[in-house]
């Protein structure tokens, strides 16, 4: 009888491995260096990303990417796909 446990219990662990734990997020505003940063989620998922005070540039999408990566604890799934939009950068496809 104890044998046809141990099939139901690697059936069981194989199945776990399948789900999908939602990515840490951080709270409250994001600093970094001294610098305030205002990161949203998209109804898409991206993470719209803000520096507060003076406007990002379309150059600076690194930047940006460092505080998408607070916000998502490190987690932050940056690509060539991110993009500059209305003094905002996209990270499109946000968390991990």
């Amino acid at each position: 009888m104890m044998h046809a446990a141990i099939p139901l219990t690697f059936g069981a662990l194989a199945l776990s491995a399948c789900v999908s734990t939602p990515a840490p997020v951080a709270r409250g505003p994001i600093v970094l260096d001294g610098v305030e940063y205002a990161v949203s989620k998209t109804g898409s998922g991206a993470l719209e990303v803000r520096r507060m005070g003076r406007p990002f540039e379309n150059w600076e999408g690194m930047e940006a990417q460092r505080a998408a990566a607070q916000y998502c604890v490190g987690r932050a799934q940056t690509s060539i796909n991110d993009r500059f939009r209305d003094n905002a950068w996209l990270i499109v496809r946000g968390c991990a």
